[in-house]
């Protein structure tokens, strides 16, 4: 199913899911998740103060998304696929379990990292003036 132009505040509602669909130019902000597979494709989008609790970004395609101050714990991306993504402020932690966040054949294509933690080995970060530094 497409879903285009929306914004999604706090919750999602149904038959909104995160798995199978296609989100184009949509914003999903301060919605926390937890568990539950993520394989849908994002499109020209952002996610703001979004927290995510043994989320399984599975084989998603995320082009030209944003991530802003979000939390992933626990976190598996697997076979997952990012272009031109930007991360700001971000954190991948540990679950309660002490499980890291697992980053298994992952894609990185024109993407960039300012202040995240548990992120850098990833990718590259950006430096002061803008550009992209290994």
């Amino acid at each position: 199913m497409l879903f285009e132009n929306q914004n999604f505040t706090s919750r999602l509602k149904k038959p909104v899911s995160l798995d199978e669909h296609v989100f184009r130019y949509c914003e999903f902000s301060d919605i926390q998740f937890e568990g539950g597979d993520i394989s849908s494709a994002f499109l020209a989008w952002s996610f703001t103060g979004c927290g995510w609790y043994w989320g399984l970004f599975n084989t998603c395609i995320l082009v030209d998304v944003k991530f802003i101050n979000c939390i992933f714990r626990g976190t598996t991306f697997s076979g997952a696929r990012f272009v031109n993504c930007e991360f700001e402020n971000c954190q991948f932690l540990k679950d309660n379990l002490d499980g890291s966040c697992t980053f298994d054949e992952v894609s990185w294509f024109a993407c960039a990292q300012e202040n995240c933690a548990g992120l850098e080995s990833e990718f590259r970060t950006r430096d002061k003036d803008r550009s992209y530094a290994p």
